[in-house]
């Protein structure tokens, strides 16, 4: 079952703009929908209103991961 970080974890575990993270995020599929929990290395997005992550999807595509867990930094 996956369970995002909090925003709150996110800062703690001081989480910085521009560098990579190992993470894991819920994806959904362009296609049929369906829902899937994927492990990739996203970029580290600090804003106003929260941290986020950009990821390569599956498909090539850059996304906005708005809820992701951090499994590693690097």
């Amino acid at each position: 079952m996956f369970k995002p970080h909090s925003q709150e974890q996110l800062k703690a575990l001081r989480v910085t703009a521009g560098e990579r993270y190992t993470i894991e995020y819920r994806n959904k599929d362009y296609f049929n929908g369906e829902e899937t929990v994927e492990r990739g290395t996203g970029t580290a997005v600090v804003t106003e209103q929260g941290i986020f992550f950009n990821v390569e999807d599956p498909y090539g595509m850059e996304k906005l991961i708005m809820q992701a867990r951090v499994i590693a930094r690097g």
